[in-house]
C-alpha cells in the first residue's frame, strides 16, 4: 500500500461521528429491485457537500445495470445499497431507460468520471479538501496531478494506492487513519464494485466523512483508459464502447449484467426485493 498526504492549516479535523442519518428523500425509488435517488450531477454534489459540511459519514454508490447481478450474488452489497447510510446515484443508461419504462420519469444521471470532474471544479472553487483512494500503482498520484493541473487551487490532501486482493482489518483501519488524519472532507474511492461499496459501508464510522464510490473513474480521468466519445455517452451507449475496448474482461458485466437487469425489471418493477 502506498500513500501520500499533504496538510493544510485551515482544514478541520473530522470527528468520525455522524450528525445523525439523513432521512430518505421522497425522490428515492426502486428500479428493478435497486434503490436509487433521483440525482443529476448537480443534485448529487449538493448532497455530498451537505454531508461534508455536517461532518456526516455517508456512502454514495453508483447504481447501474451491473448492480442487479451484483445484488443477487453478493448479499453484503445488497445490504449496503439498502442501508440508511447509503445513497444510490443513477449511473448507467439501462437504469435511466428502465425508470422511464416504469413510469417513474427522469432519474437524472451521475456517471462516475463526470461526477468526479464536476466535484473537482466545485472543490477548487470553495477549497474543499479531498482524498483519492484507489486505482493500481501510481493511478491516484497521476489523477491528483492531472486534476491539480486542470483546477488550480484544488486541495488533494492525500492519495493512497490500496493493496491488491482482500483488505485485512488491520490494513483497513490503517487506511482509515490516513484518511482521517489528512483532514479531507470528501473521500473518493476508485475500486471495483462491489468491493468499494462494501468496504466503505463497513468502515464508515472509522472514516467519518462522505465516501463516493466511482470505480474506474480514476483510470479515465488519469488518462490510463480511453473513454467513449461524447456522442456515444449522450445516447447511452458508453457501455458498448467499454465492451468493445475490453471484451474478455467486461463481457459478463455488460451482457449478463444487462440481461439480469431486464429480468429484474420485469420481476420487481418499482418494488423492493422481498416486498
Amino acid at each position: 500500500m502506498t500513500s501520500s498526504r499533504e496538510h493544510h492549516g485551515h482544514g478541520r479535523a473530522l470527528s468520525g461521528e455522524h450528525d445523525g442519518i439523513r432521512a430518505f428523500s421522497d425522490e428515492t425509488v426502486h428500479v428493478a429491485g435497486l434503490r436509487v435517488s433521483r440525482a443529476d450531477i448537480g443534485r448529487a454534489l449538493d448532497l455530498i457537500w451537505e454531508d461534508a459540511a455536517a461532518h456526516r459519514a455517508h456512502v454514495y454508490a453508483l447504481v447501474n445495470g451491473h448492480s442487479a447481478m451484483l445484488r443477487r450474488r453478493v448479499p453484503a452489497y445488497a445490504a449496503t445499497l439498502e442501508a440508511e447510510t447509503t445513497t444510490g446515484l443513477p449511473d448507467g443508461a439501462p437504469l435511466a431507460f428502465g425508470a422511464q419504462l416504469l413510469g417513474l420519469g427522469s432519474l437524472g444521471r451521475s456517471p462516475g468520471p463526470d461526477l468526479l470532474e464536476a466535484a473537482t471544479a466545485r472543490a477548487a472553487a470553495d477549497a474543499t479538501p479531498m482524498f483519492l483512494l484507489g486505482g493500481g500503482p501510481g493511478v491516484a498520484d497521476d489523477l491528483s496531478g492531472a486534476l491539480r493541473e486542470s483546477y488550480p487551487g484544488l486541495q488533494i490532501v492525500g492519495t493512497l494506492t490500496p493493496p491488491y486482493g482482500e483488505w485485512q482489518s488491520d490494513g483497513s483501519l490503517e487506511m482509515c487513519t490516513l484518511v482521517r488524519e489528512s483532514r479531507a472532507r470528501v473521500l473518493w474511492l476508485g475500486v471495483s464494485a462491489p468491493k468499494q461499496e462494501i468496504w466503505a459501508h463497513e468502515f464508515l464510522s472509522e472514516l467519518g466523512l462522505p465516501v463516493v464510490c466511482v470505480g474506474a473513474a480514476f483510470d479515465f480521468l488519469a488518462g490510463r483508459k480511453r473513454r467513449a466519445p461524447k456522442w456515444m455517452r449522450s445516447v447511452g451507449m458508453e457501455w458498448l464502447f467499454r465492451l468493445a475496448s475490453e471484451p474478455r474482461r467486461l463481457w459478463r458485466r455488460y451482457l449478463l449484467g444487462n440481461a439480469v437487469f431486464v429480468a429484474d425489471l420485469l420481476r420487481y418493477g418499482t418494488r423492493r426485493p422481498g416486498q
